[in-house]
């Protein structure tokens, strides 16, 4: 929610509203098992006083897939927010990386608090497992692919740029499914396998993790918890990699806490390092640049503009294509390639004719957020880019383009 621009007030659905911490989350039992190509890793995990199965099925076609010896480390990151949610101690029925377990119970929630004070700091119980004293760098850099900006930018970066040092060079994309789209398989398999067309594209193999955490973070969105989901399911395949480039949404300092729309990813720079153990590295990247900024350089990349999917409607059957050309992220990067004279370039993945039946909506939903409703700069920084590429606005919509460059000190004067 917010009160006027650059504070938000911490929302009530992220607050521990009990007054004192109750039953533990306790995990234990941790079992390996194969099933039909997909390598599993389960625990008994006791929530709200019931023991249910978790379990983290890895997939994909990496040949070293199933050689892991599984650790309780992805669980531990996976339930630490719904332990801080409820303010109810976590115990682990077995051992830690000790870099890990020292980071989970000091600065990793002090820095999860500082989003979101209504979470408490809670207790970790565990036993310490010594980390191995060298670091194999042999294994290379994974990143996740989705076909998203934040991802395709990535990918210009760490991919296809020629001067990534070599222990840093991506050699495995992942796909995770975390419950960005609830429990939704369609939507997954959708994604997977767009993912999948673009690694084959890139030379690369792609490797996955599936996990089931809606009870565990009912009562609190996705993008909340959205760093730590991920890095969960990532270091239940952190045989395959040493280090991990992880695409940052969000630009650093952008706001203190957590929003309605934001979450968990304002302080990527300051979280994902604490996650660092003598095994596995995990690098934050872009978040020194803005989302106008990368989309610019992705648009522009032929190698990677005609594989788009930036579309939160999710799939549907009867859509025309993967991006419905509609929804906030779609319209977004579409205003922008129209702009910049790149639309056909982009528009292989969208729905063009969705895209034009809603552009007026478009334009006006990019109006109203630009103008204080917005959770960043984003919009705003949209509108300023479309003034100065003399975007054909429509006669209704130039007064409050006006307006908007008006509140953010830009001479309107040559709008149209």
């Amino acid at each position: 929610m917010r009160t006027n621009r650059g504070h938000v007030q911490t929302l009530p659905h992220v607050r521990h509203v009990g007054k004192e911490p109750t039953l533990p989350i306790i995990v234990r039992n941790l079992q390996s098992h194969s099933t039909n190509g997909s390598f599993d890793c389960t625990a008994a995990v006791t929530l709200d006083g019931v023991e249910r199965p978790l379990t983290l099925s890895r997939y994909g076609d990496h040949p070293e897939l199933s050689r892991r010896t599984d650790t309780y480390d992805p669980f531990a990151v996976a339930l630490l927010v719904p332990a801080m949610l409820r303010g109810e101690p976590l115990v682990i029925e077995g051992s830690i990386d000790e870099m890990l377990l020292d980071s989970l119970r000091g600065p990793v929630q002090h820095t999860l608090r500082l989003m979101a004070p209504g979470w408490r700091h809670v207790a970790i119980e565990a036993d310490a497992r010594p980390a191995p004293t060298t670091t194999d760098w042999t294994r290379g850099a994974a990143m996740a692919m989705s076909g998203g900006i934040d991802s395709m930018h990535l990918a210009r970066h760490r991919i296809l740029a020629p001067d990534v040092p070599e222990p840093l060079q991506v050699r495995l994309l992942v796909h995770h499914h975390v419950g960005a789209h609830g429990d939704d398989d369609r939507v997954f398999e959708e994604q997977f396998s767009h993912a999948r067309r673009i690694a084959d594209r890139l030379g690369l193999p792609i490797v996955g993790t599936r996990c089931s955490l809606t009870a565990a973070f009912r009562g609190m969105r996705h993008i909340h918890a959205v760093t730590t989901r991920n890095l969960a399911a990532s270091l239940a395949l952190d045989h395959l990699f040493t280090a991990f480039h992880y695409a940052s949404t969000e630009p650093i300092g952008e706001r203190p806490q957590m929003s309605e729309i934001g979450g968990a990813s304002i302080l990527d720079a300051t979280l994902l390092p604490l996650f660092n153990t003598t095994r596995t590295v995990w690098l934050p990247f872009g978040g020194d640049t803005t989302r106008l900024r990368k989309t610019a350089e992705v648009i522009f990349d032929d190698r990677l503009c005609g594989d788009l999917l930036v579309c939160i409607r999710g799939f549907r059957r009867d859509r025309a294509a993967l991006n419905c050309g509609r929804c906030y992220k779609c319209a977004r990067v579409l205003l922008q390639a129209e702009a910049d004279g790149r639309f056909d370039a982009v528009a292989g993945t969208f729905d063009v004719e969705g895209y034009r039946r809603g552009k007026s909506h478009s334009i006006l939903r990019l109006l109203r957020w630009s103008l204080g409703f917005s959770r960043n700069d984003n919009e705003i920084d949209l509108v300023k880019h479309l003034h100065t590429r003399r975007y054909p606005f429509p006669a209704w919509a130039r007064p409050g383009v006006a307006l908007t460059l008006l509140l953010h000190g830009v001479e309107a004067r040559s709008a149209s």
